[in-house]
């Protein structure tokens, strides 16, 4: 999960957050903020969509699925990777967002990047 900037300073708090954001999306429809559209164009240059891929070429996906503008919110963005991948794609995703300004949540290990 990526946020665009502020986000709270607790980290238990940052959840809500989230959803509060996606809520409004929901609501408001707002189109994805550049960063959040560069972080995709960046990260696809590295590890395309999984939506863009051949069938032979599934099994070295990144993306658990896909269209990953689909995951494109206003604000936040929800970037979902293959279990097995995220060892070495989260880094880099880690890294784009931070150089864009954007903040990363883990779900899984419940961590929050901030830039």
């Amino acid at each position: 999960m990526i946020s665009a900037l502020p986000i709270p300073a607790d980290d238990a708090e940052v959840w809500g957050d989230f959803d509060a954001r996606s809520e409004a999306f929901e609501q408001h429809g707002r189109p994805p903020l550049p960063a959040l559209l560069e972080l995709l164009e960046r990260l696809t240059a590295r590890h395309p969509c999984i939506s863009e891929l051949r069938e032979d070429q599934l099994e070295s996906a990144v993306w658990a699925d896909g269209p990953l503008r689909d995951g494109l919110m206003h604000d936040v963005a929800v970037l979902t990777l293959v279990p097995s991948r995220v060892a070495t794609v989260l880094p880099l995703v880690r890294d784009t967002a931070k150089a864009l300004g954007l903040a990363v949540y883990d779900p899984q290990d419940e961590k929050v990047w901030r830039p």
